[in-house]
């Protein structure tokens, strides 16, 4: 595709964040007199083949221009969305000036910084990039020589202030463990603290487990890099999820007195597919969700503070493993009472602080996002490429009626008085609601901060660190401990909801089956040590991954969840929405939802948001196909167990 401007000569070019740059060059200028030459020129240009997640244009762009006109400049990529743009010459072609400046350009904001200037006499004709420091080929007359060139990021760090409020949450975390390690007398209290539970506490549990980091940093960083697409639709279907979980699926199921939510299979189908399904759970979160809510805060710590993403995800992994494995259930439901307060607090400073921190406050803040189309909301299209609207809202409502067939969730309804099971599902959306539209706004707020003041960005990050960087760079000492640690102790209540469900599912799905007539007290040995083992593994994969090149962890999240989760919800809808179903149907099904979503993740431009309706419809249509061509293994009494056949 050709320059809109016309064609330049010895452009800066560079690839990064998906799209093509050609910065500045020599372009030809003709006077009045007609005659011609050739100057620098400071206008840059983007393109884009593909358009940008949560977006849908495509083709050029004119991205803002360069601080000073440049020819036959150097460019090269940085982190995950910085240029650097150094050498080269302003002025005439004739009688070139050269340059010394090095110059960052950040594709998310549009903005350019000077990051200093190289040694004098140094002309660098080509460069690569090395980890965190760039190699560059420099000539001075006719030698040509290796040097390093040290790029001059903004200092970031906790101040002692802040460690001391972060060490001090973390012992009132371990407190609340060992506080409730005191009651945990029966297999029963450990892993529903009694069926007695405050609705209300566990509605902010539900909503902190479901969330958790995924909110507090991958939400806000999505909405920093393209717009409210992600979100809206699962804002708009709150009031139907809150609709079918508080008078359709919560009261059928808490009727039948479970503990583990695959009890529910046994009953309504048989009792390999409850296997199936437990195993199929514990897969899930032992090797994909316990992983990644405990690498988003390593890599955030390791952002603002160079701790090293290893060493955190061990400390938070030894921590969460311990209080959970003594403190039960009730300390995961009181650890994420506590961080889902912590976090919609720290969420609304951060929002306050960043709008406050512009020259004309509220006013940039809209004026800025309506330049960049942060408030689009949706995409009409039929690219099925893109987050189009249509399949999105059939994600959203998937993505709230898996909380039916995923054992964290569901586990707070068990714990819950039957009484009580309307006002937990209005709980749990008003804060699904209310939490998932301050975290959009943090991410519009954050990229209106850092658009005004692009030279607090580091030109070696990652645009999943955005949030804890604003934090580091906005935020006084002690309130960033404070919200450092929530987003910590949010990840860790995560976590300890999965090591006890784990423990819950092994100890009243598979063993009574492996030793039958076992003591109570056994269980309860039994679900400790499950508890340990589960948090032992879920560090494992942590580790493992944070040895990888992950450039999104929303992106990850979402392709883990619809390959090893989307069975689950198909299972659930249909036993509880179908008459006709039969184990070897929904078994078929499961199986299906794993072939075909791999498939279409390997070989389909389908974006990845739509892996999970994918999943989910396989299982449900080949399930139910399956279902009619066997008819001979229905259960014939499904009182209470389908909504046809309600008590």
């Amino acid at each position: 595709a050709r320059l809109p401007a016309g064609p330049v000569v010895r452009p800066a070019v560079s690839g990064q964040f998906g799209e093509l740059h050609v910065i500045g060059g020599w372009r030809r200028v003709t006077s009045g007199s007609k005659s011609t030459s050739w100057r620098a020129s400071s206008e840059a240009w983007g393109y884009r083949a593909i358009p940008f997640d949560g977006g849908s244009e495509k083709g050029w762009r004119e991205l803002a221009e360069l601080p000073v006109p440049l020819a036959g400049a150097v460019a090269l990529a940085s982190g995950q969305a910085h240029v650097l743009v150094l050498s080269g010459a302003s002025g005439a072609a004739r009688r070139p000036i050269p340059n010394s400046t090095v110059f960052a350009f950040h594709n998310v904001t549009d903005t350019w910084v000077s990051l200093g200037a190289l040694s004098e006499n140094s002309r660098v004709s080509a460069g690569a990039r090395v980890d965190e420091s760039y190699l560059l080929y420099a000539s001075a007359g006719s030698d040509l020589s290796l040097i390093e060139l040290e790029i001059d990021t903004p200092e970031i760090g906790l101040t002692p202030t802040a460690y001391t409020v972060i060490a001090l949450y973390f012992v009132v975390i371990a407190g609340i463990g060992v506080y409730f390690a005191r009651r945990q007398k029966s297999s029963e209290v450990y892993a529903l603290g009694g069926r007695n539970i405050r609705w209300w506490a566990a509605g902010m549990s539900m909503f902190a487990t479901g969330a958790s980091s995924l909110s507090f940093m991958a939400i806000p960083a999505i909405v920093f890099t393209s717009n409210l697409v992600f979100i809206i639709p699962l804002v708009v279907t709150a009031p139907l999820a809150f609709f079918l979980h508080g008078w359709i699926f919560y009261p059928l199921l808490r009727r039948l007195e479970l503990t583990s939510t695959y009890e529910f299979l046994h009953m309504r189908f048989n009792e390999p597919l409850r296997l199936l399904a437990g195993l199929q759970f514990m897969t899930f979160h032992l090797f994909g969700r316990m992983s990644v809510v405990l690498l988003l805060p390593a890599l955030a710590m390791s952002a603002v503070t160079g701790l090293d993403v290893m060493t955190s995800v061990i400390l938070m992994g030894v921590l969460t493993t311990i209080y959970t494995s003594v403190g039960g259930f009730e300390a995961v439901v009181w650890t994420d009472v506590t961080q889902g307060a912590l976090m919609v607090l720290g969420m609304c400073v951060m929002i306050a602080l960043a709008i406050t921190g512009l020259p004309d406050g509220f006013q940039d803040f809209l004026s800025i996002g309506s330049r960049f189309q942060k408030f689009e909301m949706t995409i009409m299209s039929s690219d099925y490429s893109l987050p189009i609207i249509h399949f999105f809202l059939v994600q959203a409502v998937f993505h709230h009626l898996m909380q039916v067939g995923d054992q964290p969730s569901i586990q707070r309804v068990f714990a819950t008085p039957t009484r009580d099971v309307v006002k937990l599902s209005a709980a749990t959306q008003t804060a699904t609601f209310s939490i998932s539209l301050i975290a959009a706004l943090t991410g519009l707020s954050i990229f209106a901060f850092f658009h005004t003041n692009p030279q607090l960005l580091s030109p070696v990050m990652e645009n999943d660190q955005v949030v804890p960087l604003y934090i580091v760079q906005r935020l006084p000492g002690a309130a960033s401990g404070l919200i450092i640690a929530a987003l910590f102790a949010a990840s860790m209540s995560t976590v300890s909801s999965s090591m006890n469900s784990v423990a819950t599912v092994i100890n009243s799905d598979f063993v009574p089956k492996l030793f039958p007539g076992i003591s109570d007290r056994r269980q309860l040995l039994v679900m400790r040590v499950a508890s340990l083992t589960a948090g032992a593994i879920g560090t494992g994969i942590a580790l493992y991954m944070a040895s990888l090149d992950i450039t999104s962890m929303f992106e990850i999240w979402n392709e883990v969840w619809a390959l090893l989760g989307g069975g689950f919800i198909g299972m659930y809808m249909l036993g509880i929405f179908t008459r006709r179903a039969n184990s070897i149907g929904v078994i078929v099904g499961a199986l299906a939802s794993v072939v075909v979503t791999a498939l279409t993740s390997r070989f389909t431009e389908v974006h990845y948001m739509f892996l999970n309706p994918v999943a989910i419809l396989t299982c449900i249509g080949v399930g139910y196909t399956v279902s009619l061509l066997t008819p001979g293994n229905r259960k014939a009494d499904l009182t209470g167990l389908t909504v046809w056949n309600l008590r």
